[in-house]
């Protein structure tokens, strides 16, 4: 018979209790630990064809296997930081055990007694990651254990979309017929969403809020904005609280959120809508991202997309955890002595986390939750200490407080917001920890203030955490303005950078030391031109990145790729591992990369310069002709138009035609002077007509005066492919940089990236993995593409000296590869891009054979074994060494005395 989950949440905590302090070795007691488990949940494990340390197919064994629903694999508590980086050894578990008979179990339990993660095949995350505390009231998630319904924080996230729906909806019916201001009418729905989850969690008795909607219903002569502004007006004022009718019992409140009571007068079809939601469960909304889909939703005068601003809990959990979470508990569990759990207490107390970038306040919410649960543990820690040593029990009263919080955000609305958001988490906090607190009146967060975080003194705070705004460097002066863009180059003095830029050196600024920071940016803060006034800066001032995730897809923008960086400000504390992208490292570099294989540290080398180039910007789309135009010219006889009439070849045509060949033409006059070009009036009167009026707009003046040649014409390009009958050019950006053959007449564009070479161990070379992984290595990414950028993958990189016989296999490689591989694109009419889709999915095994044989020929050329040409960390590491002897005169380095 199934039990309740009441009795079930008993039978957890006590579950908790017997195995919080455990922490010894897996194999020990990880099958006791899981027969309690099910126990807990009513599951006789005999009787359900459970089996523990399952031998799996090819040799593993499954610490327990029940068939058609659940997998689970337990790991020491030490692993619990790293639980994540077992999931693949429990998925290549999960694919062997799947039968005609039994099917695959749709659940995969990882437990490292601490801490649980549930994950389910075709889902990219965990689909739950809690603690061990937390078990009794994430029972939900690990209901498969019991034949329960199981719930995931993916389900609450739904039920919080829907919440959002319907008050959105309510507010835009207002706003369509004027029946407030928009200031006035989001103060109504804030008023009302915190009465609708204030009595739901029964901070306002007898649901006063819901009834007074229903009696405006039932009665047609009575209006919303006197009974729903009475009641508004005394959860504002703390005189004459009212002893009988309606509004008996009605608390004060405060908080500035009843400072001004919105009075809207609702028609009969709002009131509709608005009972509607009083109806729904509000206990179960997730303040984490509810006020930033509220925000998303009525923060803009446009109409913004429900979930435009949604981020999941587990990504701000990637700060928390290492910013505040791990440090806190790490001093928690050492204390030892009641003078230890004092000196923790006061300086819990005292404890400060700001978010500048706040918004609707979601991760300032998650370390709210979190500091509270620590605050419980601080507590269970000195009532152990106080047992052991025959001591009395003391009471405690609030350690962390919600005004420890605070916050900035330049868009009023969204302060509001989060100040809603941190009143709801503080209730949530004291009933899920059982507190003895009061929650009314609601707390003064004024510390959450309107601004512009970096015009502002920032308050001073033991940790800073946030998103702060995505622009590039390239967007500021269009988003921001010219004026807010010449006040950040006076202020900071490191030129137009990325906007996070700013917040990162104005955080590091800020932190006292042992401070501790956690950031998100895009990950083109640790790259190139953005990395040395941030991440090499926070470093060289006694910063230490502890905990970095490299890149990864942010749910709060699915289009943008970002980068999670926690550090600590001149810690005099001994180290913890460093984890980068969930692994532990000996250390973690300002390019996000372990030290060890950290290629942002070489240097550029003089002997490599002059070889590559970005291609030409022409600033002005008139220079491009279709083919028709282009073939009207050509035929003209006035002159060899030829010489100026160019095909024009962008990153699409080398990935995607069959023979890599331009598909467009282009007017080029190089560096001619007017007169010159004069001498193919046609073509330089299409120039004079659609080009010279954008140019003359120009802010500079070369481009406004020089209207008739490309903005960047790459002198120094030209002149390195003088005289060559061929030359090499790729892709610029790109999952992979495709190097091609094109004829010297061919004309590249700034989306692509031109080689003076026109030999083929030259092309070998560039073609090759080892070149490939470290221009990756070297170079900025864009979502899970990235960008070649020839003076710091080209320049830096350390050829191979050509060497008779070891050059001939590279030649004879390279050829063989590109022979090939033409002859696919030829045959099938594909690109490049999809031919090595199509490779990667196991088609044209002879094309990988080749692409192999001519790694290892390149490897062979810088004497290294086989095996580096298969293993990147190792051929990178190689590779920087080499950079380092060159740049050091270790090693005599002419590397294109005897090549093209």
């Amino acid at each position: 018979m199934q039990i309740s989950h009441a009795e079930i949440r008993g039978r957890l905590e006590r579950f908790v209790v017997r195995w919080e302090g455990y922490s010894g070795s897996e194999k020990a007691e990880a099958i006791p630990f899981l027969g309690e488990l099910l126990e807990c949940y009513g599951t006789d494990r005999h009787a359900t064809g459970i089996r523990f340390e399952f031998r799996t197919p090819s040799g593993g064994f499954i610490d327990m296997l029940w068939p058609s629903v659940c997998l689970a694999e337990m790991k020491a508590p030490a692993e619990a930081r790293r639980l994540a980086t077992h999931r693949e050894q429990a998925f290549r578990y999960w694919l062997e055990v799947g039968t005609d008979e039994h099917p695959p179990p749709p659940f995969v339990l990882l437990c490292a007694f601490r801490r649980f993660q549930v994950w389910q095949p075709g889902y990219a995350g965990a689909r739950a990651d809690f603690s061990l505390e937390e078990l009794p009231e994430k029972l939900e998630a690990l209901g498969f254990l019991g034949g329960l319904d199981t719930f995931f924080p993916d389900d609450q996230a739904e039920l919080t979309r829907e919440a959002v729906a319907l008050v959105t909806d309510l507010y835009k019916r207002l706003g369509d017929r004027l029946a407030a201001g928009a200031d006035v009418l989001r103060d109504f729905i804030l008023q009302c969403v915190w009465c609708m989850f204030a009595e739901d969690l029964a901070m306002i008795p007898g649901h006063v809020f819901t009834r007074t909607v229903e009696l405006l219903i039932r009665d047609p002569s009575r209006s919303s904005r006197d009974d729903l502004g009475t009641l508004f007006r005394y959860l504002g004022d703390p005189t004459d609280r009212p002893t009988q009718g309606l509004f008996a019992g009605t608390p004060y409140a405060d908080g500035q959120l009843f400072e001004k009571p919105a009075v809207v007068h609702l028609e009969p079809e709002e009131l509709t809508l608005l009972r509607e939601a009083c109806a729904y469960p509000w206990q179960d909304v997730q303040p984490s991202i509810f006020g930033s889909l509220l925000q998303g939703a009525l923060g803009r005068e446009r109409q913004w997309a429900l979930g435009a601003h949604y981020t999941a809990v587990e990504d701000i959990l990637e700060v928390v955890r290492p910013t505040i979470v791990e440090p806190w508990s790490e001093r928690i569990e050492a204390c030892t002595t009641i003078d230890d759990v004092d000196r923790a207490t006061a300086d819990l107390a005292e404890y400060v986390v700001l978010d500048p970038a706040c918004g609707s306040g979601n991760f300032l919410y998650v370390a709210y939750r979190e500091l509270r649960r620590l605050e419980q543990r601080l507590v269970e820690r000195e009532r152990d200490i106080r047992v052991a040593g025959g001591l009395p029990p003391v009471k405690r009263e609030q350690i962390f407080k919600l005004t420890n919080l605070r916050g900035i955000e330049i868009e009023p609305f969204a302060v509001k917001l989060a100040r809603v958001t941190l009143w709801m988490g503080h209730k949530l906090a004291v009933d899920e920890l059982r507190l003895e607190e009061a929650v009314l009146p609601l707390e003064n967060l004024s510390g959450i203030q309107p601004g512009d975080a970096l015009r502002l003194p920032w308050p001073k705070a033991d940790a800073i955490i946030g998103n702060p705004p995505y622009h590039g460097s390239q967007r500021i002066r269009r988003e921001l303005g010219d004026k807010y863009a010449d006040w950040l180059i006076e202020e900071f003095g490191i030129g137009l950078k990325d906007y996070a830029v700013y917040w990162f050196r104005k955080a590091h600024e800020r932190l006292g030391p042992g401070g501790r920071a956690g950031l998100v940016a895009t990950n083109s803060i640790s790259q190139n031109r953005n990395r040395g006034p941030s991440l090499e800066w926070i470093v060289e001032n006694g910063g230490v990145i502890t905990d970095a995730v490299s890149s990864k897809d942010w749910s709060g923008h699915a289009a943008v790729d970002v980068s999670i960086i926690n550090w600590v400000k001149q810690s005099s504390q001994e180290a913890r591992p460093f984890l980068l992208d969930g692994r532990e490292v000996a250390g973690i570099s300002p390019s996000l990369r372990p030290f060890d294989v950290d290629v942002s540290a070489a240097s550029r080398l003089v002997q490599n310069t002059r070889r590559s180039f970005q291609g030409p910007i022409p600033a002005g789309d008139g220079f491009v002709l279709n083919p028709e135009q282009a073939a009207t010219l050509l035929l003209r006889d006035d002159s060899d138009y030829s010489r100026v009439v160019r095909p024009y070849l962008i990153g699409d045509d080398i990935a995607n035609e069959p023979t890599q060949a331009p598909t467009r033409w282009v007017i080029d006059f190089a560096l001619m002077p007017l007169e010159e070009a004069a001498r193919w009036p046609a073509a330089l009167e299409i120039v004079r007509t659609r080009v010279k009026p954008a140019r003359e707009q120009n802010r500079r003046k070369l481009y406004r005066e020089r209207w008739w040649q490309f903005a960047e014409p790459r002198p120094g390009m030209r002149a390195a492919l003088d005289s060559r009958p061929r030359y090499v050019a790729s892709v610029a950006q790109g999952k992979r940089i495709f190097f091609t053959w094109q004829a010297v007449n061919t004309c590249p564009s700034n989306l692509t990236n031109v080689f003076a070479f026109d030999d083929d161990f030259s092309m070998g070379v560039l073609s090759s993995t080892i070149h490939h992984e470290w221009a990756r290595a070297q170079s900025s990414t864009l979502e899970d593409r990235f960008r070649y950028t020839p003076t710091s993958a080209f320049e830096t990189f350390p050829w191979p000296l050509p060497k008779t016989g070891l050059s001939e296999a590279v030649s004879d490689g390279t050829r063989a590869v590109i022979a090939r591989r033409q002859q696919i694109c030829v045959e099938c009419q594909i690109g490049l891009t999809k031919l090595y889709n199509e490779v990667d999915e196991g088609a044209y095994r002879d094309l990988r054979e080749l692409h192999i044989a001519l790694d290892e020929a390149v490897a062979a050329a810088y004497g290294w074994p086989v095996v580096a040409a298969h293993d990147s960390a190792d051929s990178n590491r190689r590779l920087l060494e080499l950079n380092r002897q060159i740049v050091a005169g270790e090693v005599e380095y002419r590397p294109f005395d005897s090549s093209s």
